[in-house]
């Protein structure tokens, strides 16, 4: 690692710990700001494939965030999907057949779901309450179909700023 891409990486993290600072602070906001601060850990990916990088601002970021951050569940929901999900579609884009990574992807996800509804179950969140059997399987079917289109929305995203950002 270079000078350059350690300063690169902090300015990143420091992006990513405002915009979700900002989503602690402003309930309406908190999605998007954290879906906006998990796009900052695709950045390094984006030309030379800098996995150390990506994996070391999501962690600062991740940390720095559960530290200042007034409402933990944005920095939850970062630190479970946002934040490491453009890591992780690296991967499966990279290193895996084309015809397999949507489903590996959709399992990657459904794991998380999982997780993240084990954690309510037990009252990690108490501001939370988990639903009736039938609603929560129109939710689980609901936020599914909500990850196929992010999921395409952040390719599309890669892709502009391949595009438009400007030569290293």
């Amino acid at each position: 690692m270079n000078a350059k891409e350690i300063a690169r990486g902090g300015l990143l993290a420091a992006a990513a710990v405002a915009l979700l600072y900002m989503g602690g602070a402003a309930p309406y906001i908190g999605p998007a700001a954290c879906i906006a601060a998990g796009v900052t850990s695709a950045v390094p990916l984006l030309r030379r494939a800098r996995l150390r990088t990506a994996v070391l601002l999501y962690a600062a970021a991740s940390i720095l965030g559960a530290l200042i951050v007034p409402r933990k569940s944005v920095v939850a929901a970062y630190a479970v999907f946002c934040g490491l999900y453009p890591i992780v579609k690296f991967g499966v884009e990279c290193y895996l057949p084309r015809h397999v990574q949507t489903g590996v992807k959709l399992v990657y996800f459904n794991i998380v779901l999982a997780v993240a509804g084990a954690l309510v179950a037990y009252g990690l969140f108490p501001g939370i309450d988990l639903p009736g059997f039938a609603r929560l399987a129109v939710l689980w079917f609901g936020a599914n179909a909500v990850f196929i289109i992010y999921d395409v929305a952040l390719s599309r995203l890669i892709a502009l700023l391949r595009r438009s950002l400007p030569p290293e």
